[in-house]
């Protein structure tokens, strides 16, 4: 008997949902997108039900998605995505670490001549990151934690949701989950949302930072992450969807 997804580590959900991607690139509905290429959010075709959370960093995203999925029975897809990726194209994995969510990919327009087996733009990670996230959604149940999601999926199928915090609480977050300075924690946390918002502006010409981009934006500054997830969970009960199951019917 399987194990069911809710009673899985973070270590399991991760191989599990890279396991499920392998699995579904053999689907026809993956063929077919890859044969016709076309932008997800302009295809009239639904995806499956799917929940993609943006998040500031150290606002605790990624906790809270790991708990949504575990309430739902949903995959759980972040930097195993760039994994699978790595493996799928061939690409460097320590590249792809690069231009993941990252400003101007200035490396590679410099260096790019002398390294281009073995460099991956910006732009074709992007090409790349599309497919398999629409791959993802289209079999739905599944819980995207940024790379951009929300900016390339269908609106109408999933549950958008921003996760938020005060920056000394986000600051604070990460100097200790990474052992670090109070200076230098801070230069991280506005590193990586700098580095995230121009990731967005650049590939999709949106402001992730906008609340109206989400149906739900959470404040986690005196929530846990068990009452944020609750949240999530609850939203994506109540919110209409235009979306069919994995089994084909469709979602009302």
């Amino acid at each position: 008997t399987m194990t069911p997804l809710t009673e899985l580590t973070p270590a399991e959900l991760t191989a599990a949902a890279q396991r499920r991607l392998e699995r579904w690139l053999l689907s026809p509905e993956f063929k077919d997108h890859m044969e016709h290429g076309k932008t997800p959010r302009k295809k009239k075709t639904a995806t499956g039900p799917y929940i993609a959370i943006s998040r500031e960093a150290g606002s605790r995203g990624t906790e809270i998605a790991l708990e949504v999925a575990r309430r739902l029975g949903f995959d759980v897809l972040d930097k195993e995505l760039l994994d699978f990726m790595a493996e799928r194209y061939k690409l460097p994995r320590d590249m792809l670490d690069v231009v993941d969510e990252t400003r101007a990919n200035w490396f590679h327009d410099v260096l790019g001549v002398f390294f281009d087996s073995r460099l991956v733009s910006q732009d074709a990670y992007v090409a790349h990151l599309h497919r398999l996230v629409y791959l993802a959604a289209l079999h739905g149940n599944v819980v995207f934690v940024g790379r951009a999601a929300n900016f390339i999926l269908p609106r109408q199928s999933g549950l958008s949701v921003r996760i938020i915090a005060p920056k000394p609480q986000r600051v604070e977050y990460v100097l200790q989950r990474r052992n670090l300075q109070q200076a230098t924690a801070a230069r991280l946390v506005d590193d990586l949302d700098g580095a995230r918002t121009e990731f967005c502006r650049r590939h999709f010409h949106r402001d992730v930072r906008d609340p109206l981009e989400y149906d739900l934006v959470i404040n986690t500054a005196r929530l846990s992450v068990e009452a944020a997830a609750q949240l999530v969970v609850e939203a994506f009960a109540s919110v209409p969807r235009t979306c069919y199951s994995p089994a084909g019917e469709h979602a009302k």
